[in-house]
Order: structure tokens, then sequence, then C-alpha cells
């Protein structure tokens, strides 16, 4: 998105200029609001369908939101948030048995398998039992990792051009 504008020295002239430039500078406030929203949309939608996916017993209690400026809108960017009580098991894997446990970005080495304080059970080829808030044992293998928001950023990346052509022309 481009746009030229014309003037000569005349007062009148750099008067009409500068109200152009203005006008302009609004409509790409503007267009920027609507390409940061879009993105966030992709990346909301990512996140919600793969957290949907997840059975019930490894996903816990969880919530999506969308943080945005002060006065609520978007110029200065988005902030897709997951919090939950479960979220980093399901980003990064909890205790796994089988599997692979290769997160493709560096961040996965921090809370990759075997990583949690003490080691926990994550190399036990026969899992392991715990409790839940009501007394009941489980047993478990662990939990792969889902990856919401690696997954959320990836199809946000995928679609970045698609959607500046779109909203920029």
């Amino acid at each position: 998105m481009s746009k030229v504008i014309k003037m000569d020295l005349s007062a009148d002239s750099i008067y009409k200029a500068a109200k152009e430039l203005l006008k302009y500078q609004q409509e790409l406030d503007r267009k920027c609001e609507i390409f940061v929203d879009k993105l966030a949309k992709v990346g909301l939608n990512v996140v919600r369908q793969t957290m949907e996916s997840i059975p019930s017993d490894e996903k816990g209690s969880y919530y999506t939101e969308i943080i945005t400026t002060e006065r609520g809108d978007n110029i200065k960017g988005v902030a897709i948030r997951l919090s939950g009580e479960q979220v980093l098991f399901i980003e990064f894997s909890a205790g796994i048995t089988y599997g692979s446990d290769n997160y493709p970005l560096p961040v996965g080495n921090e809370y990759g398998m075997g990583t949690y304080p003490g080691k926990g059970h994550w190399d036990d080829p026969d899992g392991w039992w715990y409790r839940d808030e009501l007394g009941h044992s489980h047993h478990s293998y662990g939990n792969r990792a889902y990856m919401p928001m690696y997954h959320a950023e990836t199809a946000i990346l995928q679609r970045v051009e698609q959607i500046a052509r779109e909203v920029f022309g």
C-alpha cells in the first residue's frame, strides 16, 4: 500500500498535502489493526481447535484470550494467551514414556521429557499411578506434546503474506 502525494510550495497546496497525509496515516493505522486482528484470530482458532482435540483427562481446565492495548485497539500488537493448570504439559508433554521428545523450537529443551523436578517417571516403561483431587487413582504413561501455541505460530507465519496482501492490497 503506497500513496503518492503531490504538492507545490504554495500554502494551500501544503495544507492540502498535510490533510491527505493525515488521511493516509489513519487509513494505514486502520489497516494495520485489521491485519493484526486477522492474524490473531488465525492463531486463536488453532489454539482452540488443538485444545478441543485433547482428551479431557489430559487437558485440565484452560482459557484463551486475545490481549490488546489499554484502549482495546490492536495497533501495537496482540498476544494470544493460553492459561491453565496443564498448559505446560500440553505444550511440551509430560512424563511421556513413548514417542519423541523433540519439540521443534529451542524453548522445548527447557521443558522436554525428564525435565520435571525430580525427573518423575518419564522413562518408566510401566508408566505410573497418581491420585486426582477426589482421591481416585489413575494410571498414566504421560501425555504427548500437543503444541497448541507452536501450531498457532506456524499457522500465523504461513498466512502472514496472504493476509497482508488481502488487507493492504
